[in-house]
């Protein structure tokens, strides 16, 4: 894992200076504390500038050094990431005749691979989390490429003909030196989903590459972008398998991707919670092993809900090596104001904190390398939430959506101010034909943040973002619907962004096994009614987990990680909330402050349990007073 910042410019008078690349860089060292390199080219046609810093997990010599050129010096990579099956890869192209490796560096292979195959070929093979950039001199190409379900984040800034990309933000903000500004878009987004959602971010100008997308700019300034990976192409066949088939395929594809994940020249471990994700990790790379597992688990100080005994019965069963931390509102006040930077663009999950000091713990351990079980939920349809909308989609929203428009804005009118905000906002939807789900945690819906702004961002509603990006979808089925909706957006954005972030926060490597290609694609095809049978969800996962982990770990009441923002918010960490809230300058510029303090009052009076929207506020506030309130 690593990180990579570089520009390329076909005006060849256009240049950055190599000190302000290195300086700008070197705002990642935490992504790559081992190693670091620059790589500058000029000519006519181009101007180019390349620089990286390197964690190091695999081939930890020199030879692994980038940026990374072929022998030819014809294709140039920096690249942050892993590709998991590159040994078999590497076999493929020795077996060529064509290539001499001088390295046993993932990124040799990735490079050749790319030479050998084409881009979209090479793309199509790889197994792995990425974010890199081809530099092709023969072509006078840059290339940018984003991992399919966007594990990896890359950023970059248009300058006229001119791009400028990073793994984080901060690293661009260092080399654009431009005044920074507040994307409204973004922010209005973020209100409702707690995250910025792609292409676009918090700063206006600098976006995000999507997953599963690649852009090639050449010589003349122009750009291509294109998708090439794209969870709407898989969908359930028509004939439908007997049940043990799935169970068995489910098994073999979850092995395989445990198996691929390990491949390491540094420790290696698992965040364990004792719930069925973490618990399979555990107990698949035990099967793999010669020595025990290192595992890692958090609770909160007073949490009468904390996973421990959970976690502490995988442990023992599979003879791992545990650690544990336990945290308390002063840790979580003491780290919120830097959490900020570390995320670039805020990130309103409170699961951030417990990462962070896990992150801490493990990197303390001396294990830089962690299997997370981030993306079974989504892809195996684990949250509850996910079937209730299922449900009201086909029982009651689709044949509302036939009625006839005026009846359907009839009805909203005469009920709009009796419901709550949900069924108010969902009523809304209905009357525009936007979609009845919009993600699995919805902070603040469109019809509230009517009430919450002194004024209106953007014309786009965060509902209508959602619509856009239902172009194509099985219709037929609402639950593979929702799930694509939540791998566009929630999974990518949010889950990934955070345990990115947070954990390369203290230079630790995350690898996320359910998020597998091969894994995703079949999980994608097995029809929505195994994924809940029997009022069970993520049944066809839980089937295949039998026998592998033990059935109580199996069939107990699903938590989230360290619970939620429920009880993250304690009464301390909500009176330090509100202060900081209210107090801030961008609540005096757009928010209007009778509407938030009502928020307090119902949230203290148990009328309305708003944690979520608070912690929303929250990081918003501090995140500007980071970034834009300060010198």
């Amino acid at each position: 894992m690593c990180g990579i910042i570089g520009y390329f410019s076909p005006d060849c008078a256009s240049t950055i200076p190599e000190s302000l690349l290195v300086s700008a860089r070197d705002t990642m060292t935490h992504r790559g504390p081992d190693d670091a390199g620059i790589f500058l080219y000029c000519d006519a046609r181009q101007n180019v500038g390349l620089g990286h810093r390197r964690l190091s997990i695999i081939d930890l010599s020199p030879l692994g050094h980038q940026p990374m050129s072929t022998p030819d010096g014809a294709l140039t990579i920096v690249f942050n990431g892993e590709i998991f099956n590159y040994q078999e890869l590497r076999a493929e192209l020795v077996a060529t005749g064509n290539w001499e490796f001088r390295s046993k560096s993932d990124t040799e292979v990735l490079l050749y691979a790319v030479r050998e195959w084409g881009l979209e070929e090479c793309l199509r093979r790889i197994r792995g989390m990425y974010a890199f950039a081809l530099f092709d001199r023969d072509d006078h190409s840059l290339t940018l490429v984003r991992d399919p379900l966007g594990v990896k984040p890359l950023y970059f800034q248009l300058q006229g003909k001119t791009i400028i990309f990073a793994s984080e933000i901060k690293a661009l903000l260092a080399m654009l030196g431009v005044e920074r500004k507040l994307n409204f878009g973004a922010l209005s987004h973020y209100l409702t989903f707690a995250n910025a959602p792609a292409p676009g971010t918090f700063f206006e100008g600098i976006s995000k590459l999507e997953a599963g997308c690649y852009r090639r700019m050449d010589c003349a300034g122009n750009w291509k972008e294109a998708r090439y990976w794209d969870p709407t192409r898989y969908k359930p066949d028509s004939r439908v398998l007997p049940e043990q088939m799935y169970v068995e395929e489910v098994r073999r594809l979850l092995r395989q991707a445990v198996a691929r994940r390990m491949v390491s020249d540094v420790p290696f471990g698992v965040f364990l919670s004792g719930g069925v994700d973490s618990s399979l990790n555990v107990a698949l790379m035990t099967e793999l092993m010669d020595r025990p597992v290192d595992t890692f688990s958090i609770g909160i100080e007073g949490d009468p809900g904390n996973e421990f005994n959970y976690a502490r019965e995988v442990a023992q069963k599979f003879g791992a090596k545990h650690h544990e931390i336990v945290i308390n509102d002063d840790d979580f006040i003491s780290f919120l104001p830097r959490m900020s930077f570390a995320q670039d663009e805020p990130l309103a999950d409170p699961v951030c904190v417990p990462l962070y000091y896990l992150s801490k713990l493990a990197r303390e351990v001396g294990v830089p390398v962690i299997q997370v079980g981030e993306g079974s939920d989504e892809i195996f349809a684990g949250y509850r939430m996910y079937h209730f909308f299922n449900r009201l989609d086909r029982s009651v929203y689709g044949p509302f959506l036939r009625l006839p428009s005026t009846m359907r804005s009839m009805l909203y009118q005469t009920t709009k101010s009796l419901v709550s905000p949900e069924i108010r906002d969902s009523l809304r939807r209905a009357v525009n034909k936007d979609p009845l789900f919009l993600g699995n945690a919805i902070a603040f819906w469109d019809t509230e943040k009517d009430e919450l702004l002194k004024h209106s961002l953007v014309a786009q509603t965060s509902s209508s973002f959602i619509k856009g990006l239902n172009i194509n979808l099985n219709m037929d089925d609402s639950l593979l619907s929702i799930i694509n909706i939540e791998l566009k957006n929630r999974l990518p954005e949010l889950l990934l962004m955070r345990v990115d972030k947070m954990s390369m926060a203290h230079s630790i490597e995350t690898r996320v096994p359910f998020l597998d290609e091969d894994l995703v694609a079949f999980a994608l095809q097995i029809p929505s009614s195994l994924k809940l049978k029997g009022g069970e969800p993520k049944y066809i996962l839980k089937k295949a987990a039998e026998g592998i982990i033990p059935n109580d770990i199996i069939y107990r009441k699903k938590m989230g990680f360290c619970g939620s923002a429920t009880n993250m918010l304690s009464a301390k960490i909500t009176a330090f909330a509100r202060e900081i809230i209210l107090g801030g300058k961008l609540t005096e510029e757009l928010f209007n402050k009778s509407y938030i303090e009502k928020l307090f009052k119902d949230h203290q009076n148990q009328k309305r349990f708003n944690s979520f929207k608070i912690w929303n506020l929250m990081n918003l506030v501090l995140w500007h007073e980071q970034w834009f309130c300060r010198g």
